[in-house]
């Protein structure tokens, strides 16, 4: 059974190969497997970590190969289901100059992830994992989003760990507002989240990362986390709070490196949550140097998923990690 389920969207990222180049300019692209749910389970069990993806992908071409590449990883996939009235989900990606990524747009249109059923959960798998992840795309139509309520209700009854990353993704929703206000009511679904500072701008209206300690107070929230590129993460918990410094790499491009720092905070906080038997006593006996210790290595995976083009192609495996960690100094704060 697996330890870790991860609830949400699995799509094709089409990466344009020429940096710099707007989409209206772009004409040559790569594809690569994507969905921040889906990149945080294989994340996960690149590290060795067992791990189930909770989703819906199309009976095309696409959702079939979406569906191998989960296969591949060694992820369970008896609750991602092929839909045939659906298509798969598309985005597409640019980048700066420099190498940042931008998503310049999505397919929105009887898009598989949106049509996940209650009875596409299985209820074994929240008896006995301990962790269930999601983000925010699969609160933003029926019947995911309701899907996805129940999945946290399963979660918390059976004792589990929930993890939220909100994910901004602003063209997806029917307004700013709505994403605002319903991401806001949802951070209390969870125990940990975790947001970049754009995002905590627009949740909050500041960058002031007070703001973040804020957030956690209240919203109940076990752990806050605000990712700072390559300047690191802060860490707020009710045992203190950090800045836990990046780690320097060559940036290729970034897609999906926080997707790979949320496999890396889960991973890390997994062997405490099994230990200890109960969700929240896990967090709350944690010291904020335990904590920061699990930050620096989820910051070490976003650092490796910056080094190569594509989400899921990026993720490293444990030996990376192992390697790159024991040959990279980390930043100072």
């Amino acid at each position: 059974m697996p330890d870790v389920l991860c609830l949400g969207e699995i799509l094709v990222d089409w990466v344009c190969t020429t940096a710099g180049a707007e989409l209206p300019d772009a004409v040559q692209f790569t594809k690569a497997p994507g969905g921040a749910p889906a990149n945080t389970a294989v994340g996960l069990a690149r590290q060795g970590i067992s791990t189930a993806f909770i989703g819906r992908v199309s009976k095309d071409a696409f959702g079939e190969w979406l569906k191998s590449v989960l296969r591949d990883n060694d992820i369970d996939v008896s609750s991602t289901v092929e839909d045939s009235q659906a298509q798969t989900r598309m985005a597409y990606v640019v980048t700066t100059a420099s190498g940042d990524r931008k998503l310049a747009e999505f397919s929105r249109i009887a898009c598989a992830d949106t049509r996940l059923e209650t009875e596409d959960l299985i209820a074994e798998h929240f008896s006995s994992a301990s962790v269930l992840h999601f983000g925010s795309i699969s609160l933003i139509a029926e019947p995911a989003k309701g899907t996805t309520e129940t999945a946290v209700t399963m979660a918390r009854k059976n004792g589990m760990l929930v993890s939220y990353d909100p994910n901004v993704r602003l063209s997806l929703w029917p307004s700013e507002e709505v994403c605002r206000e319903s991401i806001l009511k949802t951070l209390n679904w969870a125990d940990i989240v975790k947001i970049n500072e754009d995002e905590l701008f627009f949740l909050t209206g500041s960058r002031d990362l007070e703001q973040a300690e804020k957030l956690r107070l209240d919203n109940n929230l076990g752990i806050m986390i605000i990712t700072l590129d390559s300047r690191g993460a802060y860490v707020s918990t009710a045992n203190g709070s950090k800045i836990v410094p990046g780690f320097a790499v060559q940036l290729v491009e970034a897609t999906g490196a926080g997707d790979g720092f949320n496999a890396g905070v889960i991973g890390g906080l997994l062997k405490y949550v099994k230990a200890s038997g109960t969700r929240r006593d896990a967090l709350d006996k944690l010291t904020i140097e335990q904590i920061a210790e699990i930050i620096q290595h989820a910051n070490a995976i976003g650092a490796l998923a910056c080094t190569k083009a594509g989400a899921i192609p990026a993720l490293p495996t444990k030996a990376e990690l192992e390697k790159f960690l024991s040959t990279q100094t980390v930043k100072s704060s």
